[in-house]
């Protein structure tokens, strides 16, 4: 993701804490000289692999193709951040405790099943149970709380594209403006044979309408992958 903006959490011994907020790129604030003692950690980041969130009309691959349908995590996907719970465990092996403990540690996922199932990842790779831990010994998981906010109330990680008219003020602006149209004007070409290709309209594409560019990108990248 992009930048989220993080908001204050307020949780006992702020001296000692952990708060991991879920969606977007990854932040840490961490110790850059001798002389300073880490206090804090922040980790913001994405989702992991994932199936595409939409196909285009012409694309022969439909959602029934993957088991879980669109816009789902992958076994990929949770391998990657259950590798990336192993690096942070490794990284601040001296400043996380062994064990999960609620009174350091809080993480918020955004609300998407993909983005909530890689928190899980995440935490399986983060805080393995031990010793008093392991309650199956068969099972090296333990439960940790995910913590969600409703999209329509979480103003931490969810940035809504929809519903803001200043946003969509300034979207026409833009593509309206003489530097838009010259920018896009030597693609004209390429976004004729894409609405050919993809049964898109080509006005749609000439305008940027509902990320149809950046969707059918991304649906070519996962169908890859």
């Amino acid at each position: 993701s992009s930048s989220a903006s993080m908001g204050a959490i307020r949780l006992p011994n702020p001296s000692r804490i952990l708060c991991f907020s879920f969606h977007i790129t990854l932040i840490l604030l961490q110790q850059t000289t001798a002389e300073r003692e880490l206090k804090f950690v922040v980790v913001v980041f994405r989702h992991g692999d994932r199936t595409p969130v939409v196909n285009f009309p012409t694309d022969l691959h439909k959602e029934s193709e993957w088991p879980q349908g669109f816009g789902q995590l992958t076994k990929t996907g949770m391998q990657q951040l259950f590798k990336l719970g192993q690096y942070t465990r490794e990284r601040y092996s001296n400043f996380l405790n062994s064990t999960y403990n609620r009174q350091e540690f809080y993480i918020q996922s955004t609300d998407y099943d993909r983005t909530i199932m890689s928190a899980q990842s995440y935490l399986s790779g983060l805080f393995p149970p031990t010793s008093s831990q392991i309650w199956n010994p068969e099972l090296l998981w333990q439960p940790i709380p995910v913590h969600v906010l409703q999209k329509s109330t979480d103003r931490k990680l969810h940035f809504p594209l929809t519903g803001c008219p200043r946003f969509d003020e300034l979207q026409n602006e833009t593509q309206t403006s003489s530097e838009f149209q010259n920018r896009i004007q030597p693609y004209k070409d390429f976004l004729q044979t894409m609405a050919v290709n993809t049964g898109l309209e080509l006005n749609n594409l000439e305008i940027l309408d509902n990320f149809q560019l950046w969707n059918t990108y991304d649906t070519l990248h996962c169908e890859v992958i």
